[in-house]
């Protein structure tokens, strides 16, 4: 009898282990879709890409059921992470009826739905990326969800961890620029407000420092007024992007003493230029007070150059040859018989010869009202006198959505063209750079 009991006890153990080990095989909704699927089945559906297309941000699907159950697909849910931090304000979800048939018969794949170009993101995350740039990449999770025949309520998992976005750490440094009002020369007490609101980045600006040239500093991208006495000054900007990458900026503010005369400077034939570049200075219309104290019949006696580069001259009007290329902040500095002193200023730029100097694009239509419209984009690259770059001057064309045709070209009478292309709803940022200049254009696509 003991041994009978034993015996049955065995068996038992043997029947739990076996369980153990099914259970472990099948997961723990043997049960669900296993034994009681007999009596009430539920579709059991599959996922396979077709395509996955980080460029544009979309990713195409085939679904297909395994057992002879048929699916009504309702829509997908998206979650996206920064790393295993969830932004649950991105969280969306996105309505798509489509309908997948049953199998013939279990385990075989029935008839296949095909989703294609699903996007990976929409307008709402560009936005959230565009205001923390320090964002490296996003990632998503994506569920695909829907009814089967009986109205089983159900999930699959789409993607998990999938990249969606991945701007990747900025190399590339920002643009600073000075503006000074009412300008760059005046008379003390000599008033300038400066901003640098004309500054750029693409991923964005976290810091501008400002050194005034008189051993004060401030920062922000738009300090208080400061006020100038006699001299001159050099004003140099700073301006840091989120990823450390560091713009700078200078610019000369000339201030005469109070009753000092009137120095201007002509330029002949122009500021800018290619080199060798002969530029022709003339401050014959520079003037004393007229009725300023002890000045009123005064006269300038002198009139000083600084070319830029290390050069100087001396007469009402001068000539200098800039042999390389760059930017030259020349100076006058007019003394009169009372040793009153003022300044002007004025920067000459010069180039190399059909170097780009600067870059227009223009996207026609501007805004797409088709999934998949698409956008002519027109690139003219001119150098410093205006004229088309030589034939064949590269050109790299970049979008952060949508895809273009080519994404380099060569101009042709300083021209190139390509065409960017929709898959979906949002915002592209086309962007042409040659040489050293760049310069972009926004193209939206918005269906009704």
């Amino acid at each position: 009898m003991q041994n009978i009991n034993k015996k049955n006890l065995y068996k038992l153990l043997f029947i739990i282990i076996l369980l153990g080990f099914i259970v472990s095989l099948v997961g723990c909704n043997w049960l669900s879709l296993g034994l009681l699927n007999v009596f009430d089945p539920q579709a059991q559906i599959r996922l396979s890409y077709t395509g996955v297309n980080l460029e544009d941000g979309s990713i195409s699907l085939e679904v297909y059921s395994i057992n002879e159950a048929e699916y009504f697909g309702t829509g997908f849910e998206y979650e996206y992470y920064n790393g295993t931090t969830k932004i649950t304000s991105l969280d969306k979800m996105v309505g798509v009826t489509f309908y997948v048939g049953p199998s013939d018969s279990p385990g075989t794949p029935g008839p296949i739905t095909t989703i294609d170009n699903m996007p990976l993101y929409f307008q709402k995350v560009l936005d959230y990326l565009t205001s923390n740039p320090t964002v490296v990449e996003l990632t998503c999770n994506i569920t695909m969800i829907g009814e089967d025949g009986a109205g089983h309520s159900l999930s699959d998992t789409v993607t998990v961890d999938l990249p969606a976005l991945q701007p990747g750490i900025d190399f590339v440094p920002p643009t600073a620029v000075i503006n000074a009002t009412p300008g760059i020369a005046g008379t003390e007490p000599f008033i300038v407000i400066f901003d640098a609101y004309g500054s750029t980045d693409d991923r964005g600006i976290a810091s501008y420092a400002w050194n005034f040239g008189d051993g004060t500093t401030a920062t922000g991208v738009m300090p208080a007024a400061h006020t100038y006495t006699s001299g001159q000054y050099f004003v140099k900007l700073t301006v840091t992007d989120y990823f450390g990458n560091v713009g700078v900026a200078l610019e000369t503010i000339s201030v005469g003493e109070a009753g000092a005369p009137s120095a201007v400077i002509n330029v002949t034939p122009s500021t800018t230029g290619i080199a060798p570049f002969t530029v022709y200075f003339d401050a014959s219309k520079s003037t004393v007070a007229e009725s300023e104290g002890d000045c009123s019949s005064c006269s300038i006696e002198s009139y000083s150059w600084n070319f830029g580069d290390g050069d100087t001259d001396t007469g009402i009007t001068t000539s200098h040859e800039y042999t390389t290329a760059g930017t030259y902040n020349v100076i006058l500095t007019v003394t009169d018989s009372n040793d009153n002193v003022a300044y002007d200023s004025v920067t000459i730029t010069v180039s190399t010869s059909g170097a780009p100097s600067t870059i227009t694009i223009q996207a026609i239509p501007s805004s797409v009202t088709s999934a998949t419209g698409s956008s002519a984009i027109t690139v003219t690259v001119k150098n410093s006198v205006g004229d088309p770059v030589p034939d064949t001057t590269a050109v790299t064309l970049l979008t952060t959505f949508g895809i273009l045709s080519s994404s380099s070209g060569s101009t042709v009478n300083g021209i190139v063209t390509t065409v960017l292309t929709f898959s979906a709803e949002g915002t592209a940022t086309v962007t042409a750079i040659s040489g050293s200049i760049s310069n972009f254009v926004v193209v939206t696509c918005a269906v009704p």
